[in-house]
């Protein structure tokens, strides 16, 4: 099949068989294969086939389209037949052939879990702030005893530009 082709495969809506079932990749693991895990919760390898290294890159919290009956190793859990874009989730979730435990957000993004940690009386302190090193510490220093220097340095020099 050729790249026009395949890439034309790849952006239809996939009909799912009875054999295929929808997972999310966990990440990769290396000479184009991907740990998935299934809707049960189930984890295992699946194989990205030839036809799509070099077309579309599959990464960690995408979905596919797995067929398990297409490899006969035990420890390979199947091959990916289609990678899923935004569009064909939402065309699978309206005809209602999306799983349900996809649906639910079982990681909280990490924006509400840093909401969540902070409390009203650690938000004032300062001890969590990056101190960066490279940068002279400037000491704070009394600034009206640094006003009275200047002050008399400055009168003794206009006394003796006057004498």
């Amino acid at each position: 099949m050729g790249k026009k082709q395949t890439t034309r495969q790849a952006e239809s809506t996939p009909e799912l068989t009875s054999s295929q079932v929808i997972a999310r990749v966990v990440g990769p693991r290396g000479k184009n294969m991907h740990e998935v895990q299934y809707a049960d919760g189930q984890t295992t390898l699946a194989v990205l086939p030839p036809r799509f290294r070099n077309l579309i890159w599959v990464k960690r919290g995408h979905y596919v389209v797995l067929d398990p009956e297409a490899t006969s190793s035990d420890k390979m859990g199947g091959e990916i037949v289609h990678v899923l874009f935004p569009e064909h989730v939402k065309d699978l979730r309206a005809q209602g052939k999306w799983p349900e435990e996809f649906n639910t957000k079982s990681n909280p993004t990490p924006s509400s879990r840093s909401n969540d940690i902070i409390s009203d009386s650690e938000e004032n302190s300062d001890d969590d702030l990056f101190v960066n090193n490279n940068r002279p510490v400037m000491e704070e220093t009394d600034s009206d005893s640094d006003d009275e220097d200047s002050e008399e340095s400055g009168d003794d020099n206009h006394t003796e530009t006057q004498a």
